[in-house]
């Protein structure tokens, strides 16, 4: 299985994690490859799929991430992150309100509520 899967529908990048990167370098490549995807025309928003990660970065790699997800909401319209767990998902719309953000950036813990979040309940995966 591939460490990460991608796919594009209508105006969303859609990123599943299905293994944690282990490196910073194989972190970077995986943020390029999100980077690279936004910043196509016509690509507004970003849904990111950690539903199968169970385990927590090392700090290095989080690092990474933090600083991609930075870059990502100031380049996409909508944001949405399926998480593994009810309860990194409402860590995570705790921050998103927190930081004023929670109508454009939000959590969930299916990917279906995420589609509807996206306005793609349609999408196939």
């Amino acid at each position: 299985m591939e460490k990460y899967e991608t796919k594009t529908y209508k105006d969303v990048f859609y990123f599943k994690y299905n293994e944690m990167a282990e490196t910073v370098e194989e972190a970077k490549q995986q943020a390029d490859v999100v980077r690279r995807a936004i910043n196509q025309p016509g690509i507004h928003k970003f849904l990111n799929d950690n539903s199968n990660i169970h385990s927590v970065a090392k700090p290095e790699v989080n690092e990474v991430w933090s600083e991609l997800m930075s870059w990502v909401s100031d380049n996409v319209e909508k944001n949405a992150t399926v998480a593994p767990n009810v309860a990194l998902k409402m860590q995570l719309n705790r921050l998103s309100k927190k930081a004023g953000t929670y109508e454009r950036v939000r959590a969930f813990t299916t990917l279906e509520d995420a589609l509807q979040f996206m306005d793609i309940p349609e999408m196939k995966i």
